[in-house]
């Protein structure tokens, strides 16, 4: 019975070899156990190096983070490498992401520079292998209070000069919504900036206006430039606009304004402290310049009294005064004028709205009229009339100012200004 079943088993064993399902499988089976006894065997442990792993720093609770410091710089860029030995079917399967490397922060406690230990760790679950060593074995890092600060931007345009005639002025930024730079970055060298300026290697001979592109420097105390490592800022180019202008020395004319309708501008006669004034702007604008004419003065100011004004000048748009002039002193030369004073009863209403009647129950009193002496010396009260404007006056009672004149003489105007009462009815 014992030889049949030996028998028995040893042709369902030849059966089951001879079954492709059954030996594919264990063939790869047998193979692999093989080669691991192989490698177990004869290489039983291996070294293998990992390269460009990133170093991690963690700086929760610790001096650093609770008092608002920073590592400064990009520690991203710094890429070390891991050293394990272990069986090499076990090191041969790693990955660099099965570890890690990383520093402590623990020993930071003021602003500053550190060298860093570098320490490796496994970072999975795979174990059979020690870490052997990590390279480089220091970091240098360093620490600071990280602050913000603006500074206005201030432009250079190096080797900019105009044609003959012409004249090139200090350059300006350009290209940016504001010329207000916000820099952030490591206190200390926050601290140490004193100038932001958008610098342009022009070195060109203009003959025009003419914008370059700029960059950004940072300059110390001394005027050294500043390293923009580790600095953000809020833009680091700009443009730098090179205005090219020219001048011109043109006379000083006075205008006058509410002149009588028979009184020419060119009958009165003035002094100006500055007669003539040296102006400077785009050279289109200056060529067009024969004089600057002076904010005009109302003659209702102008009397044998007051006869000295001081008054800004009127410039075109991108015209300027070379000097440092804020107002110009007119003297008038009143010595062919007289003045009198009258009491006017004849006052006259323009403008009155439809359906509406005004009137006036007083007289306007101390009226001071300012002319020629032989015109002012014959004038009469009756040769005058008063007339207030009612537009837009509804009925009621209104205080309205008045404006003196004559049918007759048309050269004459009242010095100062005057108002009356007037009652408005339906």
């Amino acid at each position: 019975m014992q030889a049949k079943n030996k028998l028995f088993g040893a042709h369902a064993l030849r059966k089951l070899f001879e079954n492709k399902r059954f030996t594919i499988p264990f063939s790869v089976v047998a193979a692999f156990v093989f080669w691991l006894v192989i490698m177990i065997s004869q290489n039983p442990d291996i070294e293998r190096t990992f390269t460009d792993i990133p170093i991690n720093i963690n700086l929760e609770n610790t001096f650093v983070s609770e008092n608002g410091m920073e590592i400064i710089g990009d520690l991203s860029s710094q890429k070390f490498s891991v050293t394990v030995d272990g069986p090499s079917y076990v090191v041969s399967a790693l990955k660099s992401t099965d570890f890690y490397v990383y520093a402590s922060a623990a020993a930071i406690n003021e602003p500053g520079d550190y060298k860093l230990e570098v320490t490796g760790a496994k970072g999975t679950a795979v174990t059979g292998y020690e870490i052997v060593s990590v390279t480089p074995a220091t970091v240098d890092v360093t620490v600071d209070y990280v602050e913000t600060k603006d500074f206005t931007v201030k432009a250079v345009a190096e080797g900019a000069t105009a044609t003959e005639g012409l004249i090139a002025e200090t350059a300006v930024v350009s290209g940016t919504e504001s010329d207000t730079l916000t820099v952030k970055g490591p206190r200390t060298v926050i601290n140490k900036i004193e100038n932001a300026v958008a610098y342009a290697a022009v070195n060109t001979t203009l003959s025009a206006s003419e914008s370059f592109d700029a960059e950004i420097r940072l300059y110390d105390e001394a005027g050294e430039q500043i390293e923009l490592t580790n600095l953000t800022l809020s833009f680091t180019s700009a443009k730098v606009t090179v205005p090219i202008s020219k001048r011109v020395t043109v006379p000083v004319v006075a205008d006058f304004s509410n002149l009588p309708s028979g009184f020419s501008k060119n009958s009165i006669l003035y002094t100006v402290d500055h007669d003539t004034v040296t102006v400077i702007g785009t050279p289109a604008t200056i060529d067009k310049i024969t004089q600057i004419t002076l904010s005009a003065i109302d003659i209702t100011g102008i009397s044998t009294s007051s006869h000295t004004f001081d008054v800004p000048a009127k410039l075109p748009d991108g015209v300027r005064l070379l000097d440092t002039i804020e107002n110009f002193r007119v003297t008038i030369d009143t010595s062919g004028y007289a003045e009198k004073v009258f009491t006017l009863s004849d006052i006259r209403f323009e403008n009155l709205g439809s359906g509406l009647s005004a009137k006036n129950d007083s007289v306007i009193r101390n009226i001071r009229i300012c002319g020629p002496k032989a015109v002012i010396n014959g004038l009469k009260d009756t040769a005058l009339y008063a007339v207030a404007d009612l537009a837009d006056k509804a009925a009621g009672e209104h205080t309205v100012m008045v404006t003196v004149k004559s049918d007759t003489y048309h050269n004459i105007w009242q010095v100062g200004s005057y108002s009356t009462t007037v009652k408005i009815t339906e």
